[in-house]
Order: structure tokens, then sequence, then C-alpha cells
């Protein structure tokens, strides 16, 4: 039962922080069409922006607080410049522009950061308690409390408020919403600022007490099997998503890892993408097409 219950907490902490990523690409495409594919590069800016508000002498809280409104404002001028001029073009187009600001920020990232790890503060105390045989630390509690929070207000947001159903229009097709009066170019500018206000609050939640590089992006790439397994368009699925793969790949971590060196619990997460993209491709909760012949 120890042992059960340390692959449950490693998998259920593990999975909120893809989660919190996951939603990120759901909002954008959800409001926009858009499929960010550069969300971890916004993690990436989020957690060293904090982290530099924090060396010029500020609370970690007051850092917290600012980095908020510059990711606000980044995804605001991502939209701008690069996505505004391209509203009504094909899926491709977009996700090749989100593609272009991956690699520009990526690279943007090493030259300003630098490769070097560093450490990231705890924001939530550093608290621990040994229950039922787990050490189960209060930051990592509290940042699973606070992005199941999140997630949830966002699925509120999109499925009982007018804005948020206009914007839930946008992810139809650009032209048939402006043909309804949709302010598509608005619902894609806030889009883009909810993903970086939450990329913010991931950042905050689950990036305390580890060393930190540019290279932290890459856990994007790990969150797309729970946006997939989820759905694209679907904001609460992403939680059931985040359990189920990050539990799958702490059980494939503490069983299989030893017999394969170590990469079961690597490959687990894309083999359940690729069986399930086989059976149901968009997703558990995702909206299926229906197509007139």
């Amino acid at each position: 039962m120890e042992i059960l219950a340390r692959v449950l907490y490693a998998g259920i902490t593990t999975g909120a922080i893809y989660a919190a990523v996951a939603v990120g690409f759901n909002v954008i495409y959800r409001s926009g069409r858009v499929f960010n594919i550069a969300q971890g590069e916004m993690l990436m800016v989020a957690t060293f922006m904090i982290m530099s508000f924090i060396s010029f002498g500020l609370g970690p809280w007051v850092a917290f607080f600012l980095t908020t409104i510059c990711m606000l404002f980044l995804g605001l001028m991502i939209e701008r410049l690069v996505l505004r001029p391209l509203v009504g073009q094909s899926e491709m187009t977009l996700f090749m522009a989100t593609l272009g600001v991956l690699l520009v920020v990526n690279g943007l990232g090493n030259f300003v950061f630098g490769a070097e790890p560093r450490l990231f503060p705890e924001m939530f105390g550093t608290q621990r308690w040994r229950i039922g045989g787990v050490n189960v630390k209060l930051s990592v509690v509290l940042g699973t409390i606070l992005i199941v929070s999140v997630v949830m207000a966002l699925a509120w947001f999109f499925k009982s408020t007018r804005t948020g159903l206009f914007m839930t229009a946008v992810a139809e097709d650009h032209q048939t919403a402006q043909s309804l009066g949709v302010n598509v170019r608005r619902s894609i500018a806030i889009s883009w600022a909810m993903a970086g206000i939450v990329s913010t609050l991931a950042a905050a939640a689950f990036m305390g007490g580890r060393m930190v590089s540019p290279d932290i992006a890459s856990i994007a790439f790990v969150a797309l099997p729970v946006v997939l397994l989820a759905g694209l368009e679907t904001i609460g699925g992403v939680l059931i998503g985040g359990l189920v793969v990050g539990v799958g790949q702490a059980a494939a971590a503490r069983w299989l890892d030893p017999l394969t060196e170590g990469g079961a619990s690597l490959i687990f997460p894309f083999a359940l993408m690729l069986v399930l993209l086989m059976i149901r491709p968009q997703g558990l909760f995702g909206w299926k097409t229906l197509e007139r012949i």
C-alpha cells in the first residue's frame, strides 16, 4: 500500500503539472482554432521572469504579480504581431506561425537567461509531512489545488459566460464566427492573454525547489498526450487527461523502468497518445466533427 500511495501521489502531482501546461494549449485552440506549439516557451519565460524580478531584490509574490502582468502583455503582443495578420488563414498557417514563435523565444531564452540551471525559489513554503509513508510537500499540494481551481474556473467561463460562448464560436471557423458578429481578433487576443497568465501560475505552482533551465520548455511536448487524450476543445477535461498520463507514467517508472532501463516512463505518454489517435482522434471530451457529403 505504501508503494501504491507513493505512485498515486507522484502521478497526481505530475499530472497536475501536465494539466497546467495543457490548459494553455486548449484555451488558445478553443478561442481561436490556433494550436500554440510555443506554450512551453511561455512557461519558460514566466519561470525565468519570476526569478529575474526576485534577483532584483523584489519579494516572491511581488515578482509573481509583475510577471503575471508581463506575461499577459507578452501574450497580447504575440497575438497582435504574429496571429492577427493571419486571421482567416488555414490552421496549418497558424500552426507554423506559432512554431516560428517557439524557435524565436527558445533562442532568445537561451541567449538572455543562459543554459546554466538555477534554483527556483519556493513560492508556497518548504513544509513537508510524512503521511502513510509518503513525503508530502506543501507547495506541491497547494500548487495542485491552485491549478485544479484555475482549470475549473476557465471551464465555467467558457460554458457559462457570454464572452466565453462567443470565444468558443471562433473555434468552429473564423469566417463563420465573423459572419455572426463575433470579434475574432478580440477572442484570440483574450485567449493569448489567458495563456500567458496560466503559464505564470504553472511556474509559481510547480517550479519551487527545482533546478530550472530554458530546457524546461520541453515539458510542453510531454503535455501533448494530455491535450490529445482530453481533446483540444475541452478545458476541464485536461484534469482527467493529466491524471491518466501522470499516474500511468508514475506506475511505469515504478514497475517497468527497472526492466527497461528507464525507457518505459519516457515512452508511456507518447505510446498512449498514438493508441488514442487511432481509436478516438478527437480525444475523450473533444468535439466530434460531422461532415455532410
